[in-house]
């Protein structure tokens, strides 16, 4: 293992962790501007899931996000399907815990923390896609 590979691995790690910060801060930052009720839950869980699949998007291409996208291997992690996807958990993830669609009463920390984990874990998932592309 040399220092380069070491060095590339633990920027995708930051990347991945990167992503489930997003998401907490995401959430923090809407609810922070709104008050709860199901029409803001609900545009909530849409932003959510925005920033999940624009996170996968930006994890998956790594260092190429700001570069031309031809018909190279690369141009694989914009698979609309998979953006999609990542969306599609970032938006099922909070309104599976919002608590005007769920009656688990998870406290704001609680809620954050969920996101979190999620957001890492759709990070590690747009780290393997970007492995497999290569």
């Amino acid at each position: 293992m040399t220092p380069r590979r070491v060095a590339a691995g633990a920027f995708d790690l930051a990347l991945a962790l990167t992503l489930g910060a997003a998401a907490r801060l995401a959430h923090v930052f809407w609810y922070r501007l709104f008050e709860t009720s199901v029409a803001v839950d609900l545009a909530g869980s849409v932003a959510l899931g925005a920033v999940f699949g624009l996170g996968h998007v930006l994890v998956a291409s790594g260092d190429r996000v700001f570069g031309p996208v031809g018909s190279t291997v690369d141009s694989w992690v914009w698979r609309p399907r998979r953006v999609a996807a990542a969306g599609a958990v970032g938006f099922l993830l909070h309104a599976s815990i919002a608590p005007a669609f769920t009656p688990f009463g998870l406290e704001p920390a609680g809620v954050n923390a969920v996101l979190a984990a999620g957001g890492v874990a759709v990070g590690l998932w747009s780290l393997a896609v970007r492995r497999a592309a290569r």
